[in-house]
């Protein structure tokens, strides 16, 4: 075979090489090759999937007192022990964490949704609506969550965990600027202003292009925001705003394990290990995820 034949079936597995190049697949098999990344995600997948079925790994319910076995150590009957009312502190801890998650997880994703579209339309129509808009987000951004918590939970009802809404109203800001700034950076590409020459509707330029090259970013955000969330969620447990008892949190119940610091370490180190375990594996896995769907980790970037 001549050399000529050779450059140019050369130059065809090229071609088709970058024809059928999948950024999604792509940054898939990278992921899988990030072995801490995987390992993150797969402990935290563990800690939700565990609290989920809370009804089936424990044989107690987490509001069952019994007086005669009060801060008792670890047993066959009681994995973690039992708290300072005789109740199964793995049942607690499985039961506190559907409802730090559910919180965290929630209220992450109403900021990702209204502060996305807050970014969209700031960042695509800019003048006088992102003036507007930015100025809102900036007074919103300077108010503390825990004043805002507090106004929540006083305005919805005191230890529902209605102060998710303050988590969600404290984080919008952040995904809002995300967005903006990745749409200002996007505008300025040609295929934005061949479809704008073409007389494609806004709404179809932001959905099929903008959002798109905004959506990598947005999800890296959203997993450092469910880890923030957890962290604050804890917090407000921990200072009394959130839930009441006899409903188990794990701030709460850092909180109530913190006078038995002493005698039974564990009633305090268990949420506090399972708060920490979780925002741990959550960050890393945010972290791989961060360096996957970065343009310049791209092949031939």
């Amino acid at each position: 075979m001549s050399g000529s034949s050779v450059s140019i079936i050369s130059e065809k597995n090229e071609g088709r090489t970058e024809e059928h190049f999948n950024p999604s697949l792509d940054a898939l098999r990278r992921l899988k090759k990030n072995k801490v990344a995987i390992a993150g995600l797969v402990v935290f997948l563990f800690i939700v999937v565990a609290c989920v079925l809370a009804p089936v790994l424990t044989k107690h319910e987490y509001y069952e007192i019994n007086t005669g076995i009060t801060k008792a150590g670890p047993t066959w009957d009681h994995i973690l022990g039992t708290d300072h009312l005789g109740r199964d502190m793995l049942s607690r801890i499985l039961y506190g964490g559907r409802i730090t998650l559910r919180i965290a997880f929630v209220s992450t994703v109403l900021a990702a949704v209204v502060g996305s579209f807050l970014g969209l339309i700031t960042g695509y129509f800019g003048r006088k609506l992102d003036f507007a808009i930015s100025h809102v987000l900036d007074m919103v951004a300077s108010i503390p969550v825990y004043l805002l918590a507090i106004v929540c939970e006083a305005a919805l009802g005191w230890g529902q965990g209605e102060y998710m809404y303050a988590l969600a109203i404290a984080a919008t800001p952040q995904f809002a600027r995300l967005v903006r700034a990745s749409v200002i950076s996007t505008m300025g590409y040609e295929y934005i202003e061949a479809a704008r020459a073409l007389g494609v509707s806004h709404i179809m330029i932001i959905l099929r292009h903008i959002f798109r090259s905004v959506a990598p970013q947005l999800i890296v955000r959203f997993t450092s925001g469910v880890a923030e969330a957890l962290i604050i969620c804890s917090i407000i447990g921990y200072l009394g705003i959130g839930i009441n008892p006899p409903m188990p949190e794990w701030g709460l119940l850092a909180f109530v394990g913190r006078a038995y610091i002493r005698t039974q370490p564990l009633l305090m180190g268990i949420p506090c290990a399972a708060i920490t375990v979780s925002v741990v594996s959550l960050s890393v896995f945010g972290d791989g995820l961060r360096d996957v769907l970065d343009p310049r980790n791209r092949p031939g970037a």
